[in-house]
């Protein structure tokens, strides 16, 4: 198999990442069979060694850069002549940076001279401003689903009470839980069956991570978890934001030993869903449960 290596700048900007997840789309539907992953300038190195040591017969690489300055020039070839060394049996190709393809400036131009004719000058002599990509609807419905975790390496950033409970959550689905903070509430310790690692998250941490927990107060870090998984096609939930995931997880009930039952306000409204909660396990457990017995026997 051939394997194709998108290389970007490493960036925590939230959305920062949506024209390269674009590329990484229609590089997997125009090239089945063909393995298409991405990185950033940060961790190259460890993702390439890793991406040789898999059943690949050949690596083409390709820098998402503009300016074909220090990174293109020295940084990249430097650790592709180091990684070719270690792997001589597998051809290594480093193709130019954006800004050095042919291609590039026809490309700019037309989109310039598109811009002038769909944005013409105002009666004033003010020219308008393309219009903003349309945003995210917040009123669009999540896709309910139910996922098989067991086995999977599932990843919780943040060590306070709101990463506890993720984990919690986590613990029946059987799970490989990782949690890494710089410091972990004391109950953390009374789990054994999770991985603790006591320092602050670096993007080395999402290495053979199916899915991503989001869980702290820091903005700065949540954006950066956040891009650095987009940019590996890794599930990400977000507690603070969950416009910012790709899924959020619903209040969860379980009544005897095969009902559950879950209440979603698809993230809009987190307190009413806590109180919808409380109401169904309330007022429904009791029926719920005769119910299951009625059906078994």
């Amino acid at each position: 198999m051939k394997a194709i290596l998108i290389i970007a700048h490493h960036c925590i900007l939230p959305g920062a990442y949506k024209g390269f997840e674009g590329i990484l789309d229609k590089l997997h539907h125009d090239l089945p069979g063909t393995r298409v992953a991405s990185t950033s300038l940060l961790d190259l190195e460890n993702d390439l060694r890793t991406l040789l040591r898999e059943d690949i017969e050949s690596v083409t690489l390709l820098p998402f850069l503009l300016l074909n300055g220090q990174h293109s020039k020295n940084d990249v070839p430097r650790v592709v002549a180091k990684l070719q060394a270690e792997f001589p049996q597998i051809p290594i190709t480093l193709m130019p940076c954006l800004g050095d393809w042919k291609e590039f400036a026809s490309m700019v131009v037309a989109g310039v001279r598109n811009a002038q004719i769909e944005n013409p000058q105002s009666a004033s002599g003010a020219t308008s401003h393309p219009k903003a990509p349309q945003e995210r609807a917040h009123t669009s419905n999540l896709f309910s689903i139910e996922l098989n975790l067991e086995g999977r390496n599932v990843l919780v950033v943040g060590g306070g009470r709101i990463a506890l409970r993720k984990v919690k959550t986590l613990l029946p689905t059987g799970a490989r839980i990782t949690v890494v903070a710089p410091q972990f509430d004391p109950e953390f310790t009374t789990i054994p069956s999770i991985v603790l690692k006591s320092r602050p998250y670096e993007p080395l941490d999402l290495r053979g991570i199916f899915m991503v927990f989001i869980c702290t107060d820091k903005p700065d870090i949540n954006a950066q978890v956040s891009n650095d998984a987009r940019a590996r096609r890794i599930l990400v939930n977000n507690a603070c934001d969950y416009l910012d995931g790709d899924f959020i997880v619903p209040a969860r009930m379980d009544f005897g030993e095969n009902i559950a039952v879950t209440v979603s306000t698809q993230g809009r409204a987190p307190s009413l869903a806590k109180k919808l909660k409380q109401k169904i396990q309330t007022e429904w457990a009791e029926g719920l449960e005769q119910v299951e017995r009625d059906f078994l026997h």
